[in-house]
This record gives structure tokens, C-alpha cells and sequence, in this order.
């Protein structure tokens, strides 16, 4: 019986050269301007750190939340697992980020 091994989505930022970030000192939430699209979004501090990882490296969403968790300094779970998806989706929804299989 052939066995096939189930590769993981890799994830990066679209365009990582066009984005503009504006924080400011005692705010938890940060501005990005997506020069590519035109958006203008305000991003939560899960939101912000994704996608600044994204611009390093094309991560997995497994590798997203374990970084995110360590940064964070707190538990790996279901609910951060999820919370990173659906930022994910909604990052690909805006255009900011794109995956290696569609």
C-alpha cells in the first residue's frame, strides 16, 4: 500500500517590498499601508507579527503558530492554531499574502 505524504502550505507576503508600517509607542494595534493594493488596515498585535514573520521567510501555518507562540509566550493550542488561520484567509482574501498551492 503506497502512502502519500501530505505536503503543507507555505505561506509568504505578496509584494513584502510594498508594505509601509506606522506604530505608535504605548499602542497595541499598527497601521500598514499595502502600496500594491492601496489598503490601508489596522492590524492587532497577532496580525502585525504574522505578517512581519512572512516577510522573512514562506512559513507553514503549523510554523506560524509555533513561532507566534514562543514571540507571544503562550500556549500552542487549537485556539491560537486557529486564530493564525483565519488571519491567514483573511491576509489572502486582501492580497497580502499567498500560499505555494492555491
Amino acid at each position: 500500500m503506497e502512502t502519500t505524504e501530505k505536503t503543507e502550505r507555505r505561506w509568504f507576503a505578496n509584494g513584502s517590498g510594498q508594505f509601509c508600517w506606522c506604530n505608535w509607542p504605548g499602542e497595541e494595534e499598527s497601521v500598514l499601508f499595502h502600496q500594491g493594493s492601496g489598503d490601508t488596515l489596522m492590524l492587532n498585535p497577532l496580525g502585525e507579527f504574522l505578517l512581519k514573520r512572512l516577510q522573512i521567510e514562506q512559513l507553514t501555518h503549523p510554523e506560524l503558530a509555533a513561532f507566534a507562540s514562543d514571540y507571544f509566550e503562550i500556549d500552542n493550542d487549537n485556539e491560537l492554531a486557529e486564530a493564525v488561520m483565519a488571519s491567514l484567509r483573511t491576509f489572502r482574501s486582501l492580497g497580502l499574502v499567498i500560499s505555494d498551492t492555491l
